[in-house]
């Protein structure tokens, strides 16, 4: 239990796990009721998060989804909110966590309509500190940028959404030890809140912001830490609306891709820790203060994965720095088995307790 109070911010800057009214009041229920026991599926029912988002910037500037990394549902639910015509009305950038901000004139040209090399754009999400233990080299990443791109295509420059690089502009052409790495790790919720401050807040606009649960969860009372979203709040006082994640045996009946308020159902006062798709971080404590809302993409067993082709690896360019970059990290990753060799696309569902006892 005490393991969720070892430093938050300690946990996430080494790893990438990886209300729809004004604070404080009673948010609507964007799906069904809460504790009905008979549900039926609709086609409406693949917008339910584009609902929940929208209806939520009516009285926030700020909405947060928490991204489980790589897994294909999220990203597809992900893609339908995105794709829906209603959001570039109401959001103006999207802060991601899979983007090294060095490379933030890249992305700028990218979804604005320019040519940009393929090169060089996936220095984008190769670069960014997580590497090499992720590379971020699933598919859904790089289809949600070039997704951005599509919908901008035919949107006036005022009305076109930017994609803001949120991880710290770590080059690692000029890295050499651990400590230079450790460095840019430290910042990466810091780096996050300081790039909504100055291009959405101080700008007086709207971003929707991609990262992370441990990221974007609003710290429980009393907690100083959290992630990038927690020093947000704490700093400016904008009340960010966060929407987790979550998978439970008591939401099975529920559709795909519902969007469940938690003040005022069962889930506010839930234990975090015993949902899917949660960090074990956030064992014993309740949902409810974590996040503001919950999407429910089904259990983890139906679930899958966004994996990468192992044939990017045969790069000899690519794996060298790789090998390299691991070198410098203590050679921690197995890159042969992780990258090189063909994985399930089912979602690893874990065995064993979820929460320590």
């Amino acid at each position: 239990m005490e393991s969720r109070r070892l430093t938050r911010r300690g946990f996430m800057a080494v790893t990438g796990a990886g209300a729809v009214a004004m604070a404080g009041a009673t948010a609507p229920w964007i799906g069904p009721s809460a504790d009905a026991e008979e549900r039926g599926g609709s086609q409406r029912d693949a917008r339910q998060l584009a609902d929940a988002v929208l209806a939520a910037f009516k009285h926030h500037r700020l909405v947060a989804i928490g991204e489980i990394h790589g897994q294909q549902e999220h990203h597809d639910a992900l893609q339908v909110m995105l794709a829906d015509p209603r959001l570039p009305e109401v959001v103006d950038d999207i802060v991601v966590e899979f983007g090294n901000a060095l490379y933030q004139p890249t992305m700028d040209r990218f979804v604005a309509g320019p040519a940009v090399e393929n090169a060089e754009l996936r220095l984008v999400w190769r670069n960014t500190t997580q590497s090499p233990m992720s590379t971020w080299d699933a598919p859904v990443y790089e289809q949600l940028y070039r997704l951005v791109r599509a919908i901008n295509w035919p949107l006036p420059p005022a009305k076109q959404i930017r994609v803001l690089l949120g991880d710290p502009p770590i080059d690692w052409a000029r890295v050499t030890t651990r400590d230079d790495v450790i460095a840019f790790l430290a910042e990466r919720d810091d780096h996050m809140a300081s790039v909504v401050r100055m291009e959405v807040l101080d700008k007086g606009r709207r971003a929707l912001i991609c990262y992370g649960s441990v990221h974007v969860a609003h710290a429980p009372a009393g907690d100083p830490g959290g992630g990038g979203v927690a020093q947000i709040e704490q700093e400016t006082g904008q009340h960010v609306y966060v929407i987790l994640a979550g998978g439970h045996p008591r939401l099975s009946s529920y559709p795909r891709r519902t969007v469940i308020p938690c003040r005022g159902t069962w889930l506010e006062s839930a234990d975090a820790g015993q949902f899917g798709y949660m960090p074990s971080l956030f064992c014993g404590t309740t949902l409810g203060s974590l996040a503001d809302a919950v999407l429910y993409l089904g259990q983890e067993k139906d679930q899958t994965q966004s994996l990468w082709n192992p044939a990017i690896y045969l790069d000899p360019e690519y794996w060298a720095e790789l090998q390299r970059r691991n070198a410098i990290m203590g050679n921690h990753v197995d890159l042969e088995k992780q990258y090189r060799q063909v994985q399930s696309v089912r979602w690893p569902v874990p065995t064993g307790p979820r929460c320590p006892s």
